[in-house]
């Protein structure tokens, strides 16, 4: 059972949202099952470099009518496709979803620094890397090692070495699980110990 009342999960590619949808699903149902839980809100951090519009998100959600009744509160506030955080409050504010719509790797240094060891799930690109390799760096990595919490865990749908060898370097312990339909692979991980954040010196004028 988690032990806060926020639970944060991070993401490196948004696409049709389907995972933010379904985790959005699944904490409704913890909710009703476990009223008097310590857990009752959920903040999601996505990346998108080519987000959708409102029309073309609403036709890939009917493909998946079960989501319906998130799909539309999603749809309903979906912004327009410009650059920087995009915020939405949803389920009465129980449900934060910041949209972050540009190249991860140049955004992630305007995450506010609250944010660092505080990440509890990241759920990384379901493509494969040689489809987006300029995403796949060790400044992604450390960023994310800089954000996780300590026990926080990571998947992939990749199993490509150079990925899994990557996040090992950054402090994640990786393993290799078996993978989804056609898949054999994939990749999960867990922040097992807790890196020392990083300080920007202070500016000294003479």
């Amino acid at each position: 059972m988690h032990s806060h009342p926020l639970f944060i999960v991070a993401e490196s590619g948004f696409g049709t949202g389907l995972n933010f949808l379904t985790l959005w699903q699944a904490f409704n149902n913890f909710r009703s099952e476990h009223p008097q839980a310590t857990l009752q809100r959920l903040h999601f951090v996505s990346f998108e470099k080519f987000p959708l519009t409102r029309d073309d998100l609403a036709l890939t959600h009917q493909h998946w009518p079960e989501l319906a009744p998130w799909a539309e509160q999603l749809q309903a506030q979906w912004p327009l496709p410009l650059a920087g955080c995009h915020r939405l409050l949803l389920d009465q504010g129980r449900v934060t979803l910041d949209l972050w719509f540009g190249d991860i790797n140049e955004l992630t240094d305007q995450l506010d620094a609250t944010l660092n060891q505080k990440v509890d799930a990241w759920f990384l690109d379901g493509f494969a890397p040689a489809k987006n390799p300029d995403m796949w760096t060790p400044n992604l990595f450390n960023t994310m090692a800089r954000l996780a919490r300590p026990g926080a865990t990571l998947a992939t749908f990749t199993s490509a070495g150079f990925v899994r060898r990557g996040l090992q370097e950054a402090g994640f312990t990786m393993q290799k699980r078996k993978g989804f339909g056609r898949k054999r692979e994939m990749l999960c991980g867990v922040m097992e110990r807790c890196l020392t954040p990083t300080i920007s010196a202070p500016l000294v004028l003479p």
